[in-house]
């Protein structure tokens, strides 16, 4: 028995030396891809990490393919969450990812790797519908057929997932339409115009109302729909006074109205009457309600949707995988919102303005109501990977906003692209609020008072890249104004990350960056922007907060101290780097851009900032040339490519072969190519037309042998050198001819099964 125990207390001693396994590790990976860009998110249990100093690595590839391409970092955004973005992915593809932990103190999460596989979204297609539902504005009936179109609700309510209902052209003054049901994966429902026909969905009062005059000015009628906040007169929105005495005084000395129920008064400019002007009185809150997935709203005009609180054209509430497509919003008091669980909706090639660019900025921050713009994400907005692409905004206060002031999703995933914004009163865009992997490239900002407004950014990350912002502090205000905003009196901004954004304030008494006070962030982290103003390149009242900037070209033409930093006037840029230790690598050359003057702000050929910048992966992998560029746009070179197809032909003794000639330009190259060549033998005639061609143009190459006979053995080669001359470059192509020869055919051998 004693040996027995004994036994026992020796094996269980055993187990008790064998070395335990590692701790498993709860980090978690997730993969979240839109058309171009992918989230990766990593949740970790704060345990692995407790003093928060591992650093996350990221590197992707083509599923399957070989090798992995190396990522821009994660960003630490909590004890328990790592966040960054993949950049430049090809739609409708499936990626691999793999993120590795690096951490100095040997914490648990030290050599951790995560691995996953995720997909882009495809690009999106407008399918052919099942069926077409035709309406118009004066439509009746059930039939909804081109010869007997019906109401736009009744064409609605038959349309299910595949169908489409057809707007035919005219003003539809209709509102706060409720879509009666969703589409599905690939079979949206279509609402959209009628092909080469105009239609309008407006939510103003048809009728015509009788105005009488008060006094001083002011005129009064009675409106069919209580509490119009759009009212316009002669194409000019008026301003929404607080109180019938504000108007009576125009306290902010600007046309406007005052609506108490149905009695509307205005003050028209110079005491007009508005009897002999053309007025437009909102009567709806909304056009759609849409709480419903893959509808498409394609090529429609939506405007005057302004009657009570939060007006807007569409809304999008709970409601997924929408596409706004070729649209107009045309004076609304906000295009479109998005609000709660609403995913993947995407806002593409689609118009939104305004009228009240000019406004006082104050009178706008005195209640109007109009700090929305063209988009406008609600608070709470827990939908992630909505995308704003290519459209314009322009004439709002605030040209449009696209994070939730406080609510969201893990992370956002938004995607903000090749728009263009102008004449816009105070921001051109707003990352205000949540913002988690909200990406931001490639737009064009102008005649703004702030580029785009960080003010804040919660949580992080966000990435601006390559963002060309010009003329700045434009507007009615007194204010200074900058490419980006970061103050504000709020909590505090997640990491902002500004990469390759050109800034050139143009105006005067403007800064290529200024940074304001009060506002605090966890990181600002800059490389090779141009940061050019006509006061200081860099004006930071706000030094005490982590900023980090270096490789960008800071510029002011020599218009006195170059950096205001801390209190601190630095002459130069030398001087500016050994009192701060900011821009060690920086630049401040004169940017050399191609034509500001027209908007080109592109490099020309002699810009020193052309191959002056940072590698930085993940990010600007594929510049030209030895190394990236400073700025938003990477110069191409100069000159044109020469190429021939097929670059090599066989022809019988007597035979014709013929090549065609590709003259592609590079970069701005605009000159006329003079193509020559010469026949390499008397046996072979050449021919060639054009000559002379503008690129992207195309000639033709015609080569004649004028051997007699069936055959030539064992064959002649001829190498015919094409050479191309355009300005100050030559380029020359070689195109092979064998003329003859014996052509030998190999049997084919069958592999039988065995």
């Amino acid at each position: 028995m004693r040996n027995r125990s004994l036994l026992l207390f020796l094996v269980l001693l055993a187990g008790l030396l064998v070395p335990a396994p590692p701790p498993a590790h709860a980090a978690a990976l997730e993969l979240y891809g839109t058309f171009h860009a992918m989230g990766v998110i990593v949740t970790l249990d704060p345990a692995d990490d407790p003093d928060e100093d591992a650093t996350a690595y990221v590197e992707y590839r083509v599923s399957g393919s070989d090798p992995y391409r190396q990522g821009f970092p994660l960003s630490r955004v909590d004890a328990a969450r790592f966040v960054g973005s993949l950049f430049w992915l090809e739609p409708g593809t499936a990626y691999d990812v793999r993120v590795t932990f690096s951490d100095p103190d040997g914490d648990p999460l030290d050599g951790v790797v995560l691995t996953g596989t995720g997909s882009t979204h495809a690009e999106i297609v407008i399918p052919a519908p099942l069926h077409s539902y035709y309406v118009a504005p004066t439509g009746s009936g059930t039939a909804c057929t081109l010869a007997a179109p019906c109401s736009l609700a009744e064409g609605l309510s038959q349309a299910g997932p595949g169908d489409e209902v057809v707007l035919r052209g005219g003003v539809y003054y209709q509102g706060e339409i409720a879509l009666p049901r969703s589409g599905t994966v690939g079979a949206p429902i279509l609402v959209r115009a009628y092909p080469g026909e105009t239609v309008v969905l407006d939510g103003a009062d048809p009728a015509t109302f009788t105005w009488t005059n008060v006094s001083g000015g002011v005129w009064r009628t009675t409106v069919n729909a209580s509490d119009p906040h759009l009212v316009l007169a002669d194409g000019q929105r008026l301003y929404p006074y607080q109180s019938l005495a504000d108007l009576q005084n125009l306290a902010w000395s600007i046309p406007g109205f005052y609506a108490d129920g149905t009695t509307l008064y205005v003050r028209l400019a110079g005491d007009a009457d508005p009897n002999g002007a053309t007025m437009v009185v909102s009567r709806y809150n909304y056009a759609f309600y849409v709480e419903q997935d893959f509808v498409y709203f394609l090529d429609l005009t939506f405007r005057h949707y302004g009657r009570g609180s939060y007006a807007k054209a569409i809304y999008f509430n709970n409601a997924s995988d929408n596409l706004v497509q070729g649209c107009t919003f045309a004076v609304n008091d906000l295009g479109i919102g998005i609000k709660r669980d609403s995913h993947r909706n995407v806002i593409q090639d689609s118009e939104f303005y305004d009228t009240i660019f000019d406004w006082p900025w104050d009178a706008v921050k005195a209640g109007s109501g109009l700090e929305t713009g063209g988009v406008r994400f609600y608070d709470p907005t827990t939908g992630r990977g909505n995308v704003i692409r290519r459209n314009t905004f322009h004439d709002y206060f605030d040209g449009f906003g696209v994070c939730p002031s406080w609510t969201a999703g893990v992370t956002n995933e938004t995607d903000v692209y090749e728009n263009l914004v102008y004449r816009v009163g105070d921001d051109g865009m707003e990352t205000d609020g949540q913002c988690s992997n909200v990406r931001i490239w490639s737009n064009t900002f102008h005649d703004v008072l702030m580029g785009i407004s960080l003010a804040p950014a919660y949580t992080g990350p966000v990435y601006a890249i390559r963002n060309l912002i010009y003329r700045t502090g434009v507007g009615n205000n007194d204010y200074s104004g900058s490419p980006f905003k970061f103050n504000s009196g709020y909590g505090t901004s997640g990491p902002m990350y500004l990469f390759h954004n050109t800034s050139d304030a143009v105006l005067p008494g403007n800064n290529g960056l200024y940074v304001k006070a009060p506002g605090t962030w966890s990181l600002i982290y800059a490389r090779n922007n141009i940061w050019a103003g006509t006061a200081y390149a860099v004006n930071n009242y706000n030094a005490g907060q982590p900023i980090d900037l270096d490789y960008d070209d800071l510029w002011n033409g020599g218009s006195g101290d170059l950096v205001y930093w801390g209190g601190v006037h630095y002459a130069t840029l030398s001087v500016f780097t050994a009192g701060t230790g900011q821009e060690p690598h920086g630049m401040s050359v004169d940017p050399g851009f191609a034509d500001a003057g027209s908007g080109d702000y592109t490099l020309a050929p002699t810009s020193g900032l052309v191959d002056a910048g940072l590698l930085i992966p993940g990010i600007n992998d594929d510049y030209v040339g030895n190394a990236p560029d400073i700025g938003a746009f990477e110069y191409p070179g100069y000159g044109f490519t020469l190429t021939a197809d097929p670059p090599f032909r066989a022809v019988s003794p007597g035979g014709v072969a013929t090549y065609t000639l590709s003259v592609r330009p590079i970069g701005r190259f605009t000159a006329p190519v003079t193509l020559t060549g010469a026949s390499p033998s008397p046996s072979l005639t050449l021919g060639l037309a054009p000559t002379v061609v503008v690129p992207p143009g195309q000639a033709f190459l015609t080569l004649t042998d004028t051997h007699t006979g069936p055959v030539l053995l064992p064959g002649l080669w001829y190498n015919i050198p094409v050479t191309g001359t355009g300005g100050t470059v030559t380029e020359t192509t070689t195109v092979r001819l064998l003329v003859g020869g014996a052509r030998l055919y190999l049997p084919v051998v069958m592999r039988g099964n065995s």
